[in-house]
């Protein structure tokens, strides 16, 4: 009887330490995937950070205006300045 208790403690014992391998594989490779998305999303981040600022240059808004709302520049001429 005393062998058995033995037994079943070791067997126990290695139970828990398969299944704490176990965990601790699967938190492994959750963490690399997480830390692949935030590289991604970094990298997304920057890509959107410089397209915002391409799209804010005033070569850009200009070609838009004219392309999307079929607006000209106004010749200097036409442009009349009220004052106060």
């Amino acid at each position: 009887m005393k062998l058995f208790g033995i037994v079943f403690a070791i067997s126990v014992f290695a139970f828990g330490v398969v299944m704490m391998r176990i965990e601790i594989n699967r938190s492994g490779r959750e963490i690399g995937q997480l830390q692949n998305e935030v590289e991604i999303k970094r990298a997304r981040n920057q890509y959107l950070e410089l397209e915002v600022i391409r799209l804010q240059g005033p070569q850009t808004v200009q070609q838009m205006a004219q392309e999307k709302l079929h607006l000209r520049r106004t010749p200097p001429q036409n442009v009349i300045v009220l004052e106060d």
